[in-house]
């Protein structure tokens, strides 16, 4: 019991250590020289079998405070059997810059990945913006965007939030803005972990750098490999500002098991992450499984006291990053955040490994 003791002390030093690190480099974001003029700017929104979000997603983007003749709207109906394509195409007669494409049969390309290159293809903007058909941006989101775009910059990150609608969207949302503000952190201490691709935009010249995604290997996670190729690329800068005038709000997973389906995804196309992330997981793994296992074995005190610890580390940790981003309301889901986190942190490697394939979009990978 002593053994376990010291485990849980051990990784309750590294856990608080690492937690200080990113909320001070949450809070000093690193800052770029601001783009001094309009830039065409592209919104790409790939879809599939979304009718019943599709036209929230629209609406939220034709209205964007930005000059309509610097901007256009790009849908890539991505193969949908349902009404996507055609609520669109209504929305296409209405505002003359939004275009709908159709993702081609590809023999390169699989899945999302499909549909992104061609609406990149097709898209006019130096700035490429990405969101999802289930979101809906913020009227400043394509300007306030595009304003961080110094000459350098070839990337840029951005914090999406799951619609509050009670206690386990709640939570969804606070484990979206715990994970998010982490990889702004990373970001900010040059130790990029991952980006989020519903609000997420690159440099058109910064993609076609990389070779686009015909160069990259295959992931679920394409939002990520493809951060990841520009930023090893070394040839240009990458952001990620948290901007509460920036953020996107999504639909979050209706059941559990849409929920496990989401992390499996995700943990599954961060297998290839950089050592740094790797070692970020590894303490979060550590911590919690080591209090569980004192506390089912007789050490309580011990368990519960690196568990009370962790979770104020937590608490101080969320509350500046809402403070921030105006979202301190969702504190009140905090307890129910905490449990659900410990649970999937422990349970995602196994589920990450032994989960089998990727259901997607009634697709399998």
């Amino acid at each position: 019991m002593i053994v376990l003791e010291a485990i849980v002390a051990f990784f309750v030093v590294l856990y608080l250590h690492q937690n200080f690190r990113f909320l001070r480099a949450f809070q000093r974001p690193r800052e770029s020289a601001v783009a001094s003029n309009p830039v065409q700017a592209t919104v790409l929104v790939a879809a599939r079998n979304e009718e019943q979000n599709i036209a929230r997603c629209i609406e939220s983007l034709v209205i964007q405070d930005y000059p309509k003749e610097m901007f256009e709207i790009i849908i890539i109906d991505d193969r949908s059997t349902d009404r996507t394509g055609e609520i669109c195409r209504e929305y296409a007669v209405k505002y003359p810059f939004l275009k709908v494409l159709v993702a081609p049969e590809s023999s390169e390309l699989r899945g999302k990945t499909n549909a992104i290159d061609h609406g990149i293809s097709q898209a006019s903007g130096e700035i490429i913006l990405m969101t999802d058909a289930d979101c809906e941006a913020p009227p400043t989101w394509v300007k306030r965007t595009v304003e961080h775009y110094g000459p350098q910059v070839g990337i840029l990150g951005g914090m999406t939030l799951p619609k509050d609608r009670g206690m386990f969207s709640g939570m969804q949302s606070l484990d979206w803005a715990y994970l998010l503000a982490i990889a702004s952190a990373g970001v900010n201490r040059r130790k990029p972990l991952s980006v989020i691709g519903n609000n997420l935009s690159f440099r058109k010249r910064a993609y076609l750098d990389v070779g686009g995604y015909r160069a990259l290997k295959f992931s679920v996670t394409e939002d990520y490999s493809l951060f990841r190729a520009i930023v090893d690329s070394g040839k240009w800068e990458y952001l990620f500002p948290v901007d509460y005038d920036r953020i996107v709000v999504t639909e979050p997973c209706e059941s559990w098991g849409d929920l496990i389906r989401q992390k499996h995804r995700w943990g599954t196309g961060g297998r290839g992450m950089w050592l740094h992330g790797l070692y970020v997981m590894a303490v979060g793994f550590g911590m919690h499984l080591s209090a569980l296992l004192a506390i089912v074995m007789g050490g309580v005190a011990a368990g519960g006291t690196g568990l009370m610890i962790k979770f104020l580390a937590d608490y101080l940790f969320l509350h500046n990053v809402l403070t921030k981003i105006g979202r301190k309301g969702l504190l009140k889901h905090f307890y129910a955040f905490e449990l659900y986190y410990i649970l999937y942190v422990i349970i995602l490697p196994f589920l990450v490994y032994l989960g089998g394939r990727v259901s997607w979009k009634g697709r399998k990978y």
